[in-house]
Formats: structure tokens, sequence, C-alpha cells
């Protein structure tokens, strides 16, 4: 008889980055942001790119206007200075990289009632879980190619620190570039446990001690 398994009563919690649109001047844009908890922008090199128009312009990176975020705790408010902006919609996006191809989160400048068609923020969901297999699904941002842009995903046991969690239990890349997909983790899961599943944006060389969260998805099995 093969051992069940199921999620415990309490639902999933998903810890994103995240970024809105304070206010914006010709000159400025003040952008808050929320990354995963233990984040620290600054040390990290997390930027803030604006582009003009309401896609993220991911083959001309260099069109954009990149500035680094100096705040140090991982949610606050950073301006962005001596901008030029006309009356037209921009867009900015939050990178965890440093780098355009590392942008996780994105949201309009003066964009009004604009409906955005694909997620503003990398999510995470579960679909199946079995013991010996744990889909994960994932959605990034309108236009990103997750395995060319190197983001991979990680499994532990436990409920660790994603930016220092130590040897991953397994890891997944994402199967093609399409930005939005899913991957199965095979690894035995045990009932009664707590598993962190983390998506970063980049530098899948290093498991054990990552700095590009872009989204944590914990739960419990009962």
């Amino acid at each position: 008889m093969s051992q069940s398994l199921r999620l415990a009563d309490e639902p999933p919690e998903l810890e994103n980055v995240k970024i809105e649109v304070v206010y914006a001047t010709g000159q400025t844009v003040s952008v808050h942001f929320k990354t995963v908890p233990g984040n620290h922008p600054e040390e990290f090199e997390n930027t803030l790119t604006l582009w003009q128009g309401t896609v993220i312009d991911w083959k001309n990176p260099g069109k954009g206007n990149t500035q680094k975020v100096n705040n140090s705790d991982y949610e606050g408010t950073f301006i962005m200075k001596e901008l030029n902006l006309s009356k037209k919609d921009y867009i900015v996006g939050y990178s965890t990289t440093g780098e355009v191809p590392g942008i996780c989160a994105s949201a309009i400048v003066k964009g009004g009632d604009i409906k955005m068609l694909a997620p503003t923020s990398v999510t995470l969901e579960i679909g199946t879980l079995e013991p010996g297999q744990l889909e994960i699904s994932y959605a990034t941002l309108r236009g990103n190619k997750p395995l060319t842009n190197g983001n991979w995903l990680g499994l532990w046991r436990g409920d660790v620190d994603p930016f220092e969690p130590g040897e991953p239990q397994e890891t997944r890349l994402p199967p093609d570039d399409v930005n939005a997909g899913s991957v199965i983790f095979t690894t035995v899961l045990k009932s009664g446990s707590t598993y962190t599943v983390g998506y970063f944006m980049g530098d899948k060389e290093n498991k054990t001690s990552n700095t590009t969260v872009a989204a944590v998805l914990r739960f419990d099995t009962a």
C-alpha cells in the first residue's frame, strides 16, 4: 500500500518580490518595493530599470534607465531621479541580479487602467503532491525567458532562509523559455514536514547561498 500524503490544513505561504509606483513627476519616480525577507537590496546590488512603454524591453536593456537600489532593508521606497519623462506611459522593473534578465517584478508608471497580460511578480503554486512527486507551477513576467536567463528552482526540507538555504534536496531548471510552466521534483516527501521551494533568477551554480531570490513557497505536509 502506497503512503498517502496531503497538504496540512494551513495553506501554503508565498513570499515574492512586488513593486508599486507611489508617484511620478517629470524628473522622478517613487517606487515602493517589497522583496523576500532577508534580502539586502543594496548589498546584493538589486536594481530598478525604467523604459518608455508598457512592456519590459528585454532585447534592448541599454535603452532603459537603470539605477541601483540603495536601501538596506528588504522593504522600502526608492526614488529614481534625474529622469526626463514625457506624458507617455512607462514601465519599471525590479531585478534581483542587478541586470535586466533578472527582473522579477514590474509596475506601470502613469498607466491608468492598463491591463497587464501576465503576472507583475513571479508566482509559485503547488500542482500535484504525492510521496515521491511534487509538481510546482510557476509564472514569470511577460517576455522573460526562464531557461535562457538562468532561472532555477530548488526544494528544501524545513523552513529555510532562501538566501542561505544550505544544500537543496533537489533542483530543477525550467523546461523551456515560455514565461510560465511547471517542474516536477521526484524526491521523497515526508508527512508532517515543512518544505520550502525557491525560485531564483540566476547564479544557478551557487545553490547553497544565493541572492537572486524572486519567490518562495513554504508548505506543510500531513
